[in-house]
Parts: structure tokens; sequence; C-alpha cells
């Protein structure tokens, strides 16, 4: 029985050190879907997330100053990422522009994937928030990229560990104190110019960093770094999304070759007004961080 003992011990352990928030899965989001889709408001679903309501519009002003818009159709998966009536449930904008439905990105990607639904060749949206165990594999405490973290607001906190690891700044008040332990192993940078149909041109520069995730003793993942997809445009560092990916993934971004092309294909559901004419790209190859 000796052998039995310590495993045992170490998964109560493990269990005991993450909060009951970090613990909601995902019968119980698809269930608050449920709701919503009948006709439900966030106020509404605080009996199983207390604060939603409140956080949300915490997540509604943070995603308007340090994230981008985001589209919400799914090219892979071929639907939308989340239906109408749960996005005015949750109270997230959407709006069609040239064809293209967009939303907040920091809502969506953060309350707005814990409530899809959509069935995609790598799981549920929400994957990262619910299994993945981002925050802790970063250094954070257990739960802090939880809906109802012990410390600090969801995306609060998520915005501002993003933002740090990709080199950007933010002074979010209902953001925890924290310091993740991990740093980025470098990027890839695009430098875009386009021409909007007033003739005016916008520039930007896109990049991707890669995290690397450190392991969990007794937690067994295929992920080994932590994506983050973020635009610098007018002197300032916006987010797009942030998601962990495999190894074999993450060396085809170190891959990425040097180059300028007369196109620019935006990535992870980055929304770029469709009458925007690309006028130049130039990608830098993979920059280890110094």
């Amino acid at each position: 029985m000796r052998s039995l003992k310590k495993p045992m011990l170490l998964a109560a352990a493990v269990a005991a050190a993450r909060p009951a928030s970090a613990n909601i899965g995902y019968g119980a989001y698809a269930k608050l879907y449920e709701r919503l889709s009948s006709g439900a408001t966030a106020p509404a679903l605080e009996d199983e997330l207390p604060g939603l309501a409140k956080n949300l519009k915490a997540a509604e002003k943070i995603s308007e100053t340090y994230w981008t818009d985001s589209t919400i159709f799914d090219e892979l998966a071929k639907d939308y990422i989340l239906p109408d009536k749960v996005l005015d449930g949750l109270g997230i904008r959407r709006e069609k522009t040239g064809g293209v439905v967009h939303v907040p990105a920091g809502m969506m990607h953060t309350y707005g994937y814990l409530f899809s639904q959509l069935k995609t060749a790598y799981g549920l949206k929400g994957k990262r928030w619910i299994e993945s165990r981002v925050d802790e594999r970063l250094g954070l405490p257990a739960g802090m990229f939880s809906p109802v973290p012990p410390k600090g607001e969801f995306a609060s906190n998520v915005t501002t560990v993003f933002l740090s690891l990709s080199g950007g700044t933010a002074s979010i008040p209902t953001a925890a104190k924290l310091k993740p332990k991990a740093e980025a192993a470098g990027f890839v940078e695009q430098k875009v110019e386009w021409r909007r149909p007033d003739g005016k041109t916008e520039k930007a520069r896109v990049f991707t960093h890669l995290v690397p995730l450190k392991p969990l003793e007794g937690f067994d993942s295929p992920d080994a770094y932590l994506l983050i997809y973020s635009v610098v445009s007018r002197g300032r560092r916006r987010l797009v999304t942030g998601f962990p990916v495999e190894a074999k993934f993450a060396e085809s971004i170190m891959k990425t070759p040097a180059g300028a092309a007369p196109s620019f294909n935006p990535r992870f559901n980055f929304y770029v007004d469709p009458a925007w004419q690309v006028v130049s790209q130039e990608t830098k190859g993979w920059q280890p961080e110094k």
C-alpha cells in the first residue's frame, strides 16, 4: 500500500491547492449557455458565477483600452463562436462592418470563450481557461485565470499578465498584483501598412510571442507554450488573443521566414476593417528574446 500512498497524497494536495472557483467545468457552462439562449442575462447567472454582471462591465472597459476587436466566425469549424442571443445576454457588443461581424476581443476571448459550445478540432474554446492551467504554468497562483479568481477579476488578471509577457504594460485597478515567473522565448514581428477608403494610411506592428509553459507535477498536457498575439499601433500595444499551443505548432512559428509580401493575413480572429487595402507587409523572422 505504501507505493499508492504518495500519489494519492499528491493528488489530494494538488486538488486542495486549486480553489473551488477554478473547478467550474464544461457541464456547468453548457447549462449556463442554455439559460442565456433562453433569454437569461448576466445578473441571472450570478447564482453560479457571483459578481458576473459587474465583472463583465469591468471586462468591457479593459477590452476597450487594452485589446483589439475580434471576428467571431471560426474559419475551421465554419460557424460562429457564440450566437447573438448569448452575446446579448452577456452584454458583449457586436458590430457588422463590410459583412464581417466583430466584437471586443478581450471580452470575447475571456468570458465569451467560457460559454462557447462550438465544437472545434481542438475542443471547446473554453478549454484554455477550464483545463489548461495556464496561470499555474506561468508560475502564478492557481485559479487566477478562472472566472471567479481568488484575487482580482478574470479579464483584468489575464490582460495584465499577457501584456507584461509581450512587452506591454497596464494599470488596471481590478487586477490582482501578479508577476509571472515565465518569460517570452521570442517573437515574430510583421510591419503592415494599410490604405483606408478615405486615402489615409494606418500602420501597425503585429507580434506573435511564445512563452514557455512549465510542467506541473501530476498534470499531463501536450501544450508547451503560451502564444500571445498582439498589435502595436500609434505607440500602443493591444492584445488580440492568447492560448496554449503544442511544441510542433510553436516550432512552426519559430520557423517563420523573413521577407516582404503584398498581402497580410490576420490570424487568430484578429479583426481588420475589410475596406482597408494592404499597401505593404514586411515580416521579420523569429527573434529570440535577449
